[in-house]
């Protein structure tokens, strides 16, 4: 019976050593940070169609704002840079799936987004505003009942519509550049979108011209995976030494054409 029982104390000590060498939280999730120092690249999902922040120049390269701040992050990490494209409606499964290890894509942060991504502090103050053609008469979602509007999956514009103008007819596209040729076609009124691409799209197609009512900024954030924060917080750490070191404010008048909202500003955490 002895024997027994100092087999079963035996076992509940070796059961109890094993314990104390495994982290509290069973197995410690390994964080992106760390995943991407090993690997020694860093994999960011970024828009290719949507300028400034990401499209193809006549080199056949993906530039723009977005990318830039990548590069930034990536010479801060010391690893290479991979762009991966992605979508408004792939970003976050990408994001969620391990396709890519964040994703700098001009993503507003909001409140349905916030149960499936993580984000940084605001990094772009954005604004809405509508393609339409030059003469239509269209300022706002004012006028536009019974006319149809425009917009891409995966963006907030669906629920916008619906609540500033739900007499207006809704057309979903998958991409950026269609929804530009549903206006010049005349299949939609209006194309609703941040204000920086609509204003390049506008640039682009003199028969067009970009509109909008004044209205509260809106925050876009870069998007991790949930309950990461140690891998949120990097990022974070290099947008305060972007913004710091002027290197934010370069790239801004670079790819916008002017200086960032005199409303925003990136604090600093450190003391």
């Amino acid at each position: 019976m002895m024997d027994k029982i100092c087999a079963a104390i035996g076992i509940a000590a070796l059961s109890m050593g094993i314990a104390a060498l495994v982290p509290s939280s069973a197995v410690a999730q390994e964080s992106t940070l760390d995943a991407v120092k090993q690997r020694g690249t860093l994999i960011a999902g970024v828009k290719s169609d949507y300028p400034p922040f990401g499209y193809v120049d006549q080199g056949g390269n993906v530039v723009g704002f977005d990318i830039e701040m990548m590069k930034y992050l990536a010479k801060r990490l010391g690893v290479k840079l991979e762009l991966k494209p992605v979508s408004s409606a792939n970003r976050i499964p990408m994001l969620q799936s391990k396709a890519v290890d964040v994703v700098c894509a001009s993503m507003g942060i909001t409140k349905d987004r916030v149960k499936a991504v993580d984000f940084t502090v605001p990094y772009v103050l954005g604004e809405t505003k509508f393609l339409v053609k030059k003469g239509s008469g269209i300022k706002g979602y004012a006028d536009l009942a019974g006319k149809t509007i425009t917009y891409t999956q995966g963006t907030p514009w669906g629920d916008a519509i619906k609540r500033e103008q739900p007499a207006a007819k809704t057309l979903v596209f998958q991409d950026k550049p269609q929804a530009v040729i549903a206006v010049q076609q005349g299949r939609a009124d209006a194309y609703v979108d941040d204000g920086a691409p609509i204003v390049v799209f506008a640039k682009e197609h003199k028969e067009l011209e970009a509109v909008g009512e004044a209205a509260p900024p809106s925050p876009l954030g870069i998007a991790v995976r949930l309950n990461d924060p140690v891998w949120r917080n990097e990022i974070n750490f290099a947008l305060i030494d972007a913004w710091q070191d002027g290197t934010y404010k370069k790239l801004y008048r670079e790819y916008f054409g002017e200086e960032p909202n005199p409303k925003f500003t990136i604090y600093s955490w450190t003391y």
